[in-house]
């Protein structure tokens, strides 16, 4: 039995049209336009689908479609042009679309530390050690070669602990949890984390919440939790969840959040924001680090325009008390040192983007002092070709390596071939 191509879209239609977030309306009407645009196609050219497809099948139908390329780039990929995997125009980026919609808002639910009995703490000491190494990576889990390759360099630098800042492709499904991210993510001696992600909720997240968390290397760490923190006498770690309350607030998870105000869409949509304000105040006075997928702000790496995203005012809010302060985050596919921010208050933040972990994307332009504002300056960002293997256009894959040696900070960020490209040593 086969079912109309145009007829599948036409629910997908509907139900995009009737998603329960307002948000982002410039970017719904134009993913809703391309949509209907492969619908006509579709209905033209009389394409069938498997009565029940999966949705690999229904997206290389979608793929086949000269409307496919338009549905890709109003999903909002940015990326290197072509249709190669994980490339911008690659059909498999719709299955995204179509695991979201069937998804909607019947999400695993969210675990709390305080629904447990007795309550979990989620702060965990860091490891006594003279120099504290710490890897980390984003928008990693694509289990091709280049994710494989910057495995491998993590291992040889022998972290304490490992994190991902989220983002296992193309939909977080637990058999892409299983295959493309717990085969061969490296462990730390200490300890591995992950966090929650935009691409992990399009199945609601699912794989992240019953695969990932429950596998027992990441419950030994995070005790079943996507937030957590770390501390030490000088440093407070936070590892917080911006995709689970993004639903309401932004269309396909884009934009994080770390909370979702109204009580009557999420009972515990407070909860995140109120232990971290609670965290924050228990370790006053502590340098403290910042991890999240989403990203506060972009940088265009063409135009250089800024644009801030509604996580930046929620976190910058949250953090208003702590002077000194480190953000790091990933769901751009780039490797970003960003110049140090101040605040009014004389307050200081410094903001990383590491989420060039595997996907493929292209350097960026080396005239460097063109991009940003008068407030948000790049002090670096990948310039070079990767010259080992796949599309000859992209820039390397990478990591950045943290090291904490008493009260003092250390970066260094290194690419798949094992190269440090940029050092504040």
């Amino acid at each position: 039995m086969a079912e109309s191509l145009a007829a599948h879209l036409a629910g997908l239609i509907d139900n995009i049209s009737q998603i329960a977030n307002t948000a982002e309306s410039d970017a719904r009407r134009n993913l809703l336009n391309a949509l209907r645009q492969a619908q006509q196609e579709a209905a033209a050219n009389g394409v069938q689908i498997p009565d029940g497809a999966s949705g690999a099948e229904i997206a290389a139908a979608l793929g086949n479609l000269r409307a496919g390329d338009a549905v890709a780039e109003a999903i909002g990929i940015r990326e290197i042009a072509g249709d190669a995997p994980y490339e911008e125009f690659d059909p498999h980026w719709a299955e995204s679309l179509l695991n979201y919609y069937r998804t909607g808002k019947n999400r695993t639910p969210f675990r709390l530390h305080s629904d447990s009995t007795p309550a979990i703490d989620p702060v965990r000491q860091l490891v006594a050690a003279p120099s504290i190494r710490i890897a980390i990576a984003g928008d990693w889990g694509t289990g091709a070669a280049a994710a494989l390759a910057v495995a491998d360099q993590i291992k040889k630098l022998d972290p304490h602990y490992t994190i991902h800042l989220g983002d296992v492709y193309y939909s977080g499904l637990p058999e892409e949890e299983q295959q493309k991210f717990l085969a061969s993510w490296p462990p730390g001696s200490e300890g591995e984390y992950t966090l929650n992600s935009n691409h992990e909720m399009y199945c609601g997240g699912a794989g992240y919440f019953k695969t990932l968390l429950d596998a027992q290397r990441f419950r030994k760490s995070q005790q079943g939790l996507s937030y957590f923190a770390l501390s030490n006498e000088h440093w407070l770690i936070v590892g917080l969840d911006t995709a689970y309350f993004a639903y309401y607030q932004s269309l396909l998870y884009e934009n994080g959040s770390l909370f979702e105000p109204d009580a009557r869409r999420e009972p515990k949509g407070m909860a995140q924001l109120e232990w971290f304000v609670a965290l924050l105040a228990r370790h006053s006075g502590k340098r403290v680090i910042l991890l999240t997928h989403h990203d506060g702000f972009d940088v265009h790496p063409v135009t250089g325009a800024v644009t801030p995203k509604p996580l930046y005012a929620q976190v910058t809010g949250a953090m208003s008390a702590v002077h000194d302060w480190w953000w790091y985050w990933g769901h751009v596919h780039a490797g970003i040192a960003y110049e140090r921010i101040f605040f009014a208050n004389n307050a200081a933040m410094t903001a990383r983007c590491v989420g060039h972990g595997a996907i493929p994307y292209l350097p960026w332009m080396r005239n460097l002092e063109k991009l940003g504002d008068g407030t948000v300056r790049v002090a670096w960002a990948e310039t070079d070709l990767a010259r080992n293997g796949g599309d000859a256009r992209r820039a390397p894959n990478g990591f950045l390596m943290l090291t904490l040696s008493g009260a003092e900070l250390h970066e260094q960020f290194y690419d798949e071939l094992g190269r440090v490209r940029w050092s504040n040593f």
